[in-house]
């Protein structure tokens, strides 16, 4: 068992546990930014209403908070069903006395070209609080940022390029790919009031076993790179289900102090759909490498 206090002072614990949460809210979902041609083409395939995927979320092998990230049914366009993309951020009541740490995220993607059209973000972190709202218009190129701070709203339109996602739909956008070791791939995302770039390699298959199983995963490493510099805050590596669903199953990023791992607990897939083909059986184990540091995670 691990005695935060006699191992960190209480500024690092605040910034360590900071550092999780925003890493899970851009990293992991800025990480993989847009995929425009490709899931216009095909529309999506690999996600649906009904999944459900719980994380802990671990900062130096301390399990310090969790994620549920689930879809439902949204709003009725033009006759199509909306998925409708509900993630949560929410940290543990040991953490809780550092930095709590409540946070929602949606995004509402559209089945057929699997591009968002409105994205909602409401922060609750330590003191701070904030909301904000992006509406795409994706035939118009632009998108209306809504932000309300300080009981104050205030509103502005941008413009942004073809095919532009915002940084949680990116992540479901990117599950929609064909993924295979060598490729690498250029997205685009709209964030911060800016439009970003993002280049992701897929670099590795490795065979990996987490809190919800043992399973075949692609490994992808996104470098992100903005107005023609690239901008790196540390090492993120993301392993995804080797099949046709593409479920992240294992976040690993250092951060400025410590590491930080979101690794799945449990997950239940749409439609009922049972079968997951990269799950390692019983009868075909082997030596294969854990992620986990403690029974006590859960």
């Amino acid at each position: 068992m691990i005695e935060v206090s006699d191992t960190l002072s209480g500024d690092e614990m605040r910034i360590g546990i900071r550092g999780i949460f925003l890493v899970w809210a851009m990293p992991f979902m800025v990480l993989l930014v847009t995929v425009a041609a490709n899931a216009a083409a095909q529309g999506v395939t690999a996600f649906e209403p009904g999944e459900r995927l719980e994380y802990v979320l671990k900062w130096s092998g301390i399990a310090a908070g969790d994620s549920v990230m689930e879809i439902v049914a949204g709003d009725i366009v033009k006759g199509v069903p909306l998925y409708r993309v509900i993630s949560t951020a929410t940290s543990r009541s040991l953490v809780d006395v550092f930095y709590k740490v409540r946070n929602r995220y949606e995004t509402h993607i559209h089945p057929i070209d699997g591009f968002s059209r409105k994205y909602l973000f409401n922060m609750r972190e330590g003191g701070k609080r904030g909301k904000r709202v992006l509406i795409f218009d994706q035939d118009r190129h632009i998108v209306t940022r809504i932000v309300r701070k300080n009981d104050q709203t205030q509103s502005k339109v941008y413009e942004i390029p073809e095919g532009t996602q915002d940084n949680l739909s990116a992540l479901y956008a990117l599950r929609n790919e064909v993924l295979k070791v060598g490729d690498s791939v250029t997205y685009r995302v709209f964030e911060s009031r800016k439009n970003w770039e993002l280049i992701i390699d897929v670099i590795a298959a490795e065979e990996i076993k987490v809190k919800a199983g043992r399973f075949r995963t692609v490994v992808v490493h996104p470098k992100l790179k903005f107005e023609g510099i690239f901008r790196r805050k540390g090492e993120l590596y993301v392993y995804m289900t080797d099949d046709q669903w593409h479920i992240p199953v294992l976040m690993k990023s250092k951060v400025r102090i410590g590491s930080i791992d979101a690794e799945l607990v449990r997950f239940t897939l749409g439609g009922g759909e049972k079968d997951i083909p990269s799950m390692v059986l019983p009868d075909e184990e082997k030596d294969i490498p854990s992620t986990l540091t403690s029974d006590e995670d859960n």
